[in-house]
């Protein structure tokens, strides 16, 4: 988030921004509180634009201000996790979500798939799909393979139910049976200035979400020329149809395990940054920076 600021204050000069942390809204109890806080701070700002839907965005729908709303994904899909209390965290931050979305002039979302299904709900909405923007000179291609073939499952945390790891390792075990000087690759432990280092040391990303807005792991894999296999999320497929390099599956480990088959095979175009150029941090800026002083003169 500071990385998209920065970018934004150097793509317009006169444009006052500031980054403000309202903090945890989680207590019924303080919600008037930081109300009446921030009631004085966000009254003298043009727009406010909430970062995150959820308690963020219902917190921030409540002021009289130009309003725009970023949807993140996990402030829209609904996950259901066998976890109570995950389950209940999920459906509350999906209602508060949709309990807010209409006050806001714009809504931002990740993907072009996120457009249809708000639209769908809420026809009357002015949606524009800008997803976050990744620095290409952080991430760019470099000769570091190894001799085996490696695949990086994209999340730090093996935990998180949404990311499905289990998915991922059996997939993986699947492929390994014909493929047995492959390896598993990580992010644990490996620091922001490595990540380009890291991804540039694989074959192919593997993603098993059972839902994304737009993965970061997979815009930096394509700057650094490296396809995935995933499952069905965000805009992953509109992607995969422009190369023969990358492939969406069924999400189920034998179909993973067959992408990442085909994914050994590289036949496709071995150049792929070309995808990442959307992503492009200075030119998400300009995006929104157009957003801002259209939603100021409106």
């Amino acid at each position: 988030m500071y990385q998209l600021y920065d970018s934004l204050y150097r793509s317009d000069s006169n444009l006052k921004i500031d980054l403000i942390n309202i903090g945890g809204i989680s207590n019924p109890l303080l919600f008037p509180f930081k109300l009446l806080k921030y009631h004085k701070i966000l009254k003298e700002y043009n727009v406010l634009h909430a970062q995150y839907g959820s308690g963020t965005g219902f917190f921030t729908s409540l002021f009289s201000n130009k309003k725009i709303l970023s949807l993140r994904g996990s402030d829209w899909y609904y996950f259901p996790s066998n976890n109570v209390l995950e389950r209940f965290h999920s459906w509350l931050s999906c209602k508060l979500t949709r309990w807010c979305i209409k006050r806001f002039d714009s809504i931002i979302v990740m993907s072009e798939r996120m457009k249809v299904e708000l639209k769908s709900e809420f026809s009357t909405l002015s949606v524009q799909v800008i997803p976050d923007g990744i620095n290409l000179s952080k991430f760019y291609p470099v000769r570091n393979k190894a001799k085996s073939f490696r695949v990086l499952f994209s999340s730090i945390n093996r935990n998180n139910r949404l990311k499905r790891f289990d998915l991922a390792e059996k997939a993986f075990a699947i492929f390994r049976e014909k493929h047995p000087d492959s390896e598993l690759v990580f992010m644990n432990d490996v620091s922001h200035d490595k990540v380009n280092e890291l991804i540039n040391s694989v074959d192919v990303i593997l993603l098993t979400s059972t839902h994304e807005g737009w993965p970061n792991i997979i815009k930096e894999g394509l700057a650094c020329n490296v396809p995935f296999v995933s499952t069905e999320v965000s805009d992953l497929r509109t992607i995969a149809e422009k190369t023969g390099s990358c492939f969406v599956c069924e999400d189920n480990p034998e179909s993973l395990a067959n992408g990442l088959t085909k994914a050994t095979l590289r036949e496709g175009e071995k150049n792929i940054r070309y995808l990442a150029q959307q992503f492009d941090i200075l030119e998400i800026s300009k995006r929104l920076i157009e957003l801002y002083k259209n939603s100021f003169n409106c």
